[in-house]
């Protein structure tokens, strides 16, 4: 099982509540070529999972332009303040019922570098950048290997305009 975790896209800081933020036209944009680029990679999502909070809403939309999902799921098990270990018993259960699956994970920091961390045993939390995405192999009965971690200055060839420009989410 492929197993994708991706930070929402850069979001305003002016609204009243955590959850109510919105992406900005950057984190827009940055949702879009990381999109583009993992559709290299990803023709399809078997599972996707998102956060409920408007950004991480908002980052699947963006996404899902590019690479289609079999199903979509929106989880309070993904906020901010969950709990890694217990996000990742719900990805190893997927794991247990869905072998050679493409899962994508959509989530806020801290939680997604938790995650990692606690699907791959030895390895350190890393941090995300906005649209951050990992990826972590998982092998039934062995823990996750992970992959790489590309956010979307590591992932820009060294043309100029590398990707087509998204526009607005509209």
């Amino acid at each position: 099982m492929n197993i994708f975790i991706m930070r929402h896209g850069q979001a305003s800081s002016q609204e009243s509540d955590d959850a109510s933020r919105p992406l900005t036209e950057q984190g827009s944009e940055e949702v879009c070529q990381m999109a583009q680029w993992l559709s290299q990679q990803v023709t399809s999502f078997d599972r996707v999972m998102v956060s409920p909070y408007v950004r991480s809403q908002q980052t699947w939309q963006q996404m899902s332009r590019f690479i289609p999902a079999t199903m979509v799921e929106y989880h309070d098990e993904l906020i901010p303040s969950a709990d890694a270990d217990t996000t990742a018993s719900l990805i190893l259960a997927y794991g247990e019922l869905e072998q050679s699956v493409n899962l994508l994970v959509i989530s806020h920091m801290p939680l997604v570098g938790f995650l990692v961390e606690s699907l791959c045993p030895g390895t350190m939390a890393p941090i995300f950048v906005t649209s951050g995405v990992a990826k972590i192999t998982l092998e039934k009965g062995h823990g996750g290997l992970f992959n790489w971690l590309e956010g979307p200055h590591s992932i820009r060839p060294r043309h100029p305009r590398p990707w087509p420009l998204c526009g607005s989410m509209g």
